[in-house]
């Protein structure tokens, strides 16, 4: 499910739902969800041939991308918001690859990958529970077998379960006040 879709949806989901605490503005949140996907650019250069090699999850699936938003984050009061939705929507692409294969988060300081896996495999027609996590020198694949249950599929239902109930108490609060 590591996708366009997951990638916006997931961080605009969450902000949104924190929206009103923070003073979040819709319109910014969705206007500014580009910034969810802008980490997958790194493979233009493969597919443009400017690199012999993929470099998709290297050059900008790493913590490094993080600091120019991050400084002016700091450094730009004026517009705090602003730069701590993109670093909001950066941070999420990097913990949303690292469950779908894993990412290079310290390239290029550091040339290994890290990675976590939670699934449910269904083998031999028995449900296998699978949790991994590390680092390695490549991207992994995501197991041996199809997964019945990802990991990410188990974070959107967590996410979804979460929504739910802070809509839900939401909703309950404003029809006891009212």
């Amino acid at each position: 499910m590591s996708s366009l879709f997951s990638h916006i949806f997931i961080p605009v989901v969450i902000l949104l739902l924190f929206s009103e605490k923070f003073k979040l503005s819709p319109r910014e949140l969705i206007s500014l969800s580009f910034f969810a996907v802008l980490p997958d650019a790194d493979s233009l250069f493969f597919i443009f041939r400017l690199s012999p090699v993929s470099l998709h999850r290297v050059l900008f699936h790493n913590v490094f991308i993080l600091i120019v938003p991050l400084l002016l984050f700091i450094l730009v009061k004026s517009r705090r918001q602003v730069f701590g939705i993109i670093c909001f929507y950066l941070i999420s692409h990097l913990i949303l690859d690292l469950f779908t294969g894993g990412t290079f988060l310290f390239y290029p300081v550091y040339d290994k990958v890290f990675f976590a896996h939670a699934e449910i495999l269904f083998v031999n027609s028995s449900f296998i529970p699978v949790l991994d996590y590390g680092i390695s020198d490549k991207i992994m694949n995501m197991g041996i077998g199809e997964p019945a249950v990802s990991s990410e599929n188990i974070a959107v239902a967590i996410l979804l379960v979460i929504s739910t109930a802070i809509s839900a108490g939401k909703l309950y609060r404003k029809t006891r006040q009212g």
